[in-house]
């Protein structure tokens, strides 16, 4: 039995009066900027990401995560200073063979619709998540495969769940931290279809959002039942933008206190230097890279995806696109992180080579120029996509090896189609966990969520070998060796990683608290003056 919406009749009077207020303000009603920019017990941000299916079993794009991460918890998180505790589970052990892992969880825990958590919900999340159904109408924003190894959940008692492992797993409590492990009430979600984004959301987080307006804004309220510490603010607002230089505007306006995803190299160096406001930089773990399908042309010769690795202007976008904000990447996993090394500047070179791309395709007996649709989100990403891709097409085309043409489409249809239909296209990054296999397997084992074609058994020899590691030293080696072999098989070309930048009004505080290479956007720790 579904239970109805606890929705508090007070509450949402105060909200709706401030999201109205909210709403008059990016109309460009001074009066209504004026107050909800003085109401020190309301955060109003603003954002240019979008979201798809608020319900976790349905969500793996950044945008959503970054609304769920306060309404809904996991087992593990990460703290401040991207640090791995309990949260849920007050621990996780496994089995000597780490096929088995047995998790404790916290007592005295409830739904923001005041009903208790205990290990059946935690049973129910799991199973739902990798559920035929769920997943099917999940797409491409299914978090499933970061389940891919689980083979059951029991529940011995009602604050004990343990998990069945198909192979054994080191790493299985980062899992437990990812939105693929958010805790969902097994009274209120279907075992086999997604909640509606208008639908109540029901989680254990320190928030609980009372209105949600698609495309427009989200209005979050203290979770009364909340286990943990009350937030620093009681009520947030996300306005959701779909030009940067818009939202540019009402942050300099005072109609939003901050400001997370994102504006362009151009503005961020602008509202560096406007009184009043302050650009926040956090670890740099987000990476930009391009896909291809390996099952359809052109991407089905690898000598046209190593000609296009020796082409990439990795240096040119950072610093004539990116002002620097941004650096070259040539791993798929982040420099910083352990486990990383520079594969494609070890087998294509620091800088472009022309020559080298013409050596690989005339070896191939590829005739040029090769004609190339790339595909990539002018918004999602962030405005500067459209300089980006017209560099990338620049470079690839004055080579006079490819003519490359550029497609658009905009995130909502782009999500639901990547590899299906696009052959190249552009992605982006933000970690599920901290860690060099999340930039890994992901990618690059059969099924991937790219579902770019791309199938080896070597690599997949390899993601076993990974999780079976018993030593931190064997499964960074074996990390390494899987960089080796993206690079020699170029499924994908990753060329950026960048900081998490955040813009505050001089009266938000906390916001360094949130900096870190989680690259959580920590609400409840955010508050102002």
């Amino acid at each position: 039995m579904h239970r109805t919406p606890n929705w508090r009749l007070t509450a949402v009077a105060v909200v709706t009066l401030l999201a109205v207020a909210a709403i008059g303000a990016r109309a460009g009603r001074s009066a209504s900027a004026g107050a909800a920019h003085a109401n020190a017990s309301t955060l109003v941000d603003g954002t240019t990401d979008t979201v798809t299916n608020i319900d976790p079993a349905g969500e793996y794009d950044y945008g959503t995560f970054t609304l769920d991460l306060p309404l809904f918890q996991g087992l593990y998180t990460y703290a401040p200073g991207a640090k791995l505790k309990p949260l849920l589970a007050t621990g996780c052990k496994s089995s000597p063979n780490q096929t088995t892992w047995t998790c404790a969880l916290r007592k005295g825990v409830k739904f923001s619709d005041g009903s208790a958590f205990d290990s059946s919900d935690v049973k129910f999340t799991f199973d739902r998540v990798t559920n035929k159904s769920v997943v099917k109408q999940a797409g491409a924003n299914t978090p499933s495969s970061l389940l891919a190894n689980l083979k059951s959940v029991s529940t011995p008692s009602p604050y004990v769940v343990v998990f069945h492992l198909k192979t054994p797993q080191s790493t299985w409590p980062l899992i437990l931290s990812t939105s693929a492990g958010f805790i969902v009430s097994k009274d209120t979600y279907a075992p086999d279809s997604l909640r509606s984004n208008t639908d109540s959301q029901v989680g254990t987080g320190p928030y609980e959002l009372v209105k949600f307006t698609p495309g427009q804004q989200a209005v979050l309220q203290a979770n009364p039942n909340y286990w943990g510490p009350a937030p620093k603010t009681s009520s947030v607002i996300v306005n959701y933008y779909t030009k940067s230089s818009t939202m540019k505007l009402a942050l300099q306006q005072g109609e939003i206190d901050m400001a997370y995803i994102d504006f362009t190299p151009t503005e961020y160096a602008s509202l560096a230097k406007t009184k009043g406001i302050r650009v926040y930089e956090g670890n740099g773990v987000r990476i930009r890279y391009l896909v291809f399908n390996v099952a359809r042309a052109p991407g089905n010769n690898i000598a046209v995806r190593r000609a296009v690795a020796y082409l990439m202007p990795r240096q040119t976008i950072a610093t004539r696109i990116y002002h620097g904000l941004v650096k070259p990447l040539y791993s798929q996993v982040p420099a910083g992180l352990p486990g990383h090394i520079d594969a494609f500047k070890s087998v294509y070179g620091a800088t472009p080579s022309v020559a080298k791309a013409k050596a690989v395709l005339a070896k191939a007996g590829v005739t040029t120029p090769v004609p190339m649709e790339i595909w990539y989100t002018p918004t999602h990403y962030g405005d500067a996509s459209a300089d980006e891709y017209a560099e990338i097409q620049r470079a690839l085309n004055s080579s006079g090896l490819f003519k490359v043409t550029l497609k658009t489409a905009e995130w909502a249809q782009y999500v639901g189609t990547l590899g299906n239909t696009y052959n190249v296209f552009q992605l982006g990054w933000y970690p599920d966990y901290v860690d060099a296999e999340d930039y890994t397997i992901p990618f690059f084992a059969t099924g991937n969520f790219l579902a770019n074609g791309y199938s080896s058994p070597a690599m997949d020899a390899l993601v076993k070998k990974e999780h079976e590691a018993r030593t931190t030293a064997v499964r960074l080696a074996v990390i390494r060796s899987m960089q080796v072999l993206q690079a020699k098989d170029v499924p994908t070309i990753p060329y950026w990683q960048g900081k998490m930048l955040v813009v505050g009004r001089s009266n938000v505080h906390g916001i360094p608290s949130t900096l870190d290479a989680a690259v959580y956007l920590r609400f409840w720790l955010i508050s102002k003056s």
